[in-house]
This record gives structure tokens, sequence and C-alpha cells, in this order.
């Protein structure tokens, strides 16, 4: 496969912040690892990694790029400014996962200009694995080149979603998830949204969806996605992600199998 070259300076000082972060989430770890979750949960430990991780990214992207502006994944896709270049931090997705010690959790860091994505990271701090992509020059998994996996029956496909923190509308979601599940291979619930969907580009998963997703947690697997020959899309089958919160990511036939489903019970 073809190994990643000349990475971008940008690219660069992101994978510097998350490793930097994934140093002090570390440290923050081995010091609790012997706490029971409910005593993590009363010493702020979740707080404690999050703040941790979102310094570190903060301040090393800040003494590269002073004047580019940084947003938190509290950002909504109506909340960009008018700034030519933006980072986008995910200090960590999939908080439930890292409190009960599962390796399934991510870190993510992506640069908008111009209301473009143009470079994203999304980082494992556990198990040390890296999805990088360019806009324009492709998608990388531990530098590593990535292509999307060719499944292209429905009936084959492992799929993941995952619910929104909105409670309110999980019973749709239950829904979908019964209605796709019997007639897909399988579907999977991971619990790491930014995660989960870098793992598309990677033919981890065949195809993904999610409703309500935050922008810094779907930006960057959206271009992984597309770098890795593969299409996003919202259940309206549209490519508005300025509008929708919505995402379906998959290969070509896939994703839109997919979108039909999810139109016609996101309509009902």
């Amino acid at each position: 496969m073809d190994k990643i070259k000349d990475m971008s300076p940008e690219l660069n000082i992101a994978k510097k912040a998350a490793l930097k972060a994934a140093n002090s989430i570390e440290q923050l770890m081995f010091k609790n690892e012997l706490l029971s979750v409910n005593k993590k949960l009363n010493n702020g430990f979740v707080d404690q990694a999050i703040q941790v991780s979102m310094n570190d990214i903060f301040f090393t992207l800040k003494r590269a790029y002073p004047e580019d502006e940084i947003q938190t994944d509290e950002t909504t896709l109506t909340d960009f400014t008018n700034s030519e270049r933006v980072w986008l931090i995910n200090p960590l997705s999939g908080i439930t996962n890292f409190l009960y010690d599962i390796p399934h959790c991510a870190i993510s860091i992506i640069l908008i200009e111009n209301h473009k994505t143009k470079e994203a990271l999304i980082y494992n701090p556990v198990t040390d694995d890296e999805y990088m992509a360019t806009k324009g020059k492709g998608a990388f998994l531990n530098q590593r080149r990535l292509r999307l996996s060719n499944h292209n029956e429905p009936s084959e496909s492992l799929i993941g979603t995952n619910y929104s923190e909105n409670k309110n509308k999980n019973a749709l979601q239950s829904k979908a998830l019964r209605t796709i599940s019997n007639q897909v291979a399988d579907v999977r619930v991971l619990g790491c949204p930014a995660l989960d969907l870098a793992m598309v580009s990677a033919g981890k998963l065949n195809a993904y969806w999610q409703n309500e997703m935050k922008p810094s947690e779907m930006l960057g697997g959206i271009l992984l996605t597309e770098e890795s020959g593969g299409q996003c899309m919202d259940f309206s089958a549209k490519r508005a992600f300025n509008q929708s919160a919505q995402v379906v990511a998959g290969n070509l036939k896939v994703s839109a199998w997919l979108t039909s489903q999810l139109k016609s019970l996101y309509q009902n």
C-alpha cells in the first residue's frame, strides 16, 4: 500500500498536538487506573481528561498558528465565522468508552479553510491508531493509504451508527436501527462517533449513519471517506452539511441504499 508523502505543515502540527494531548490523557489514566467508575465520576476524571487534552491541543495550535481561530466540539454548523482558517477540535470523542476503559475513543483535529475541510486527524490515544486526510491528497491510517471497501451488497455489509445525545430523539433511531439491521450483515453501535465514521474509510465498517452529529465528530470522517473514494450525504441525499447534522457515509451503492432507507424512515 502507498505510504503518506509530504505531510502538510498543518497536519504535522495537528499530529504533534494530538500526541501531546494523548500523553497527558495517558498520565491521567495511570493515576486513576485502580479507581472504580463511580469514583472516577465523583473525582471529575472525564472532565479532567477533556480539559488537559483541550489545553494541550489549543496551545500547540496557537503557538504554531497564532492568527488562526480555534473552536471546540460544542460548535454547531451555524456557528462558523467568516474567518479564513478555523481549527475545529474535539478533545475526546467516546467519553463513556473512555470512562469504562473501553479502548475506543478519539481526539479529533480538523482544519477548515474558507468553509471547506482541508485537513483532518482522528487519533485514538489508547491504540495509537492515526487517521489522516488532506483534501485532494488521500486518506491514511497509520501512514498507509486507505481505499474504501468494495462491498456493494447491503446484505453483506457491516454498518455503524450511534445514538443522539438528545435522548428524546432516540426512539426514532431505535426504529431505524431495527429496520436497517434486518437487511444487512449486522449493525454496530461502538460509542465513538468521530472514530466510527473514520472507520468507513478503512473498510472496518462498510457504511455509517447518524442523526444530529457534532461537526467536530463529523467533518473529519467525511473528508476521510471522500478521500478514500466514498461519498457522504444527509438523509435527503444532499451534501448539505452547512444545514444538516445528519450523515450517511460509505461507497456509492451501499450509501445510496442506506440513504433511501433513512429518508423513508425519517419522513414518516
